[in-house]
């Protein structure tokens, strides 16, 4: 499929594996330049080595936790050339709501959360700046399919 997407730069955060290397598959097949962002480097450069063999595109990794303002602001300088930011990361435990601890909420909500929302503030105004840009954001298939067991990433559902 030839969605016209040739030549842009796009940064995947949480590419490392799931539907961060899913979408960078998906955009590399488009012919588009990768950033690819996530905290497991080692997985990153194995997903950008193949990706630039097989679709002979430019990848670049960060090695980033979203939870550290100083990695938001490396990132944000290192990618400020992109067409489409795709907001994936996240480590959202499974567990009931009664079940997670306060600590264990906000660590997984810092990430998923604040760093969507610290990471696009800066990336949107350099795309406004620049007069265009897409945001994506990924909830991830526990947002749109709760359980009792995936309450932190989702509503929570009373059984």
């Amino acid at each position: 499929m030839d969605l016209h997407l040739r030549g842009k730069r796009v940064l995947i955060t949480g590419a490392s594996k799931g539907i961060g290397a899913a979408a960078a598959e998906a955009f590399a097949e488009e012919g588009c330049h990768l950033r690819l962002a996530a905290r497991s480097g080692d997985a990153l450069k194995a997903l950008a080595d193949r990706l630039r063999s097989q679709h002979q595109i430019d990848a670049a990794i960060h090695v980033t936790d979203l939870r550290k303002p100083e990695d938001i602001a490396r990132l944000v300088k290192d990618a400020s050339d992109i067409d489409i930011l795709v907001n994936n990361a996240g480590d959202i435990p499974g567990g009931s709501i009664d079940k997670i601890d306060e600590a264990t909420w906000r660590h997984a909500w810092e990430l998923k959360v604040f760093g969507y929302i610290n990471l696009t503030r800066t990336i949107y105004a350099q795309m406004k700046a620049r007069g265009g840009g897409v945001i994506v954001n990924d909830i991830g298939a526990a947002g749109e399919n709760s359980t009792p067991t995936t309450s932190a990433a989702a509503p929570a559902t009373p059984r």
